[in-house]
């Protein structure tokens, strides 16, 4: 896989890897987001609704939370990225 920074130059493993860890964090809210606006979104269409609507309105709410998350979200990502790369840092053996 060939990942480029904004500015089109090669990244190191390091950076590739803090890159694609980012994306997942990302997708990972993208996912929660879904799980919550379907939810969220369930009450007020089902019953009116026939299969198609309510597969059309699914991948709505999908395509809201994608943008939601590429967005900003509402920080879930940034907070899961912010702890995985804290925990990745070796730990000194003398602390808990």
């Amino acid at each position: 896989m060939r990942i480029e920074n904004e500015k089109g130059l090669h990244l190191t493993e390091y950076e590739k890897s803090r890159k694609m860890l980012q994306e997942a964090c990302n997708d990972f809210e993208a996912f929660f987001l879904s799980f919550v606006f379907k939810r969220a979104f369930t009450p007020l269409f089902s019953d009116s609704m026939n299969r198609e609507e309510l597969w059309f309105r699914e991948l709505w709410v999908e395509e809201v939370a994608k943008r939601t998350s590429a967005q900003g979200g509402v920080g879930l990502g940034r907070l899961l990225f912010a702890y995985l790369v804290k925990e990745e840092k070796p730990r000194d053996p003398g602390t808990v």
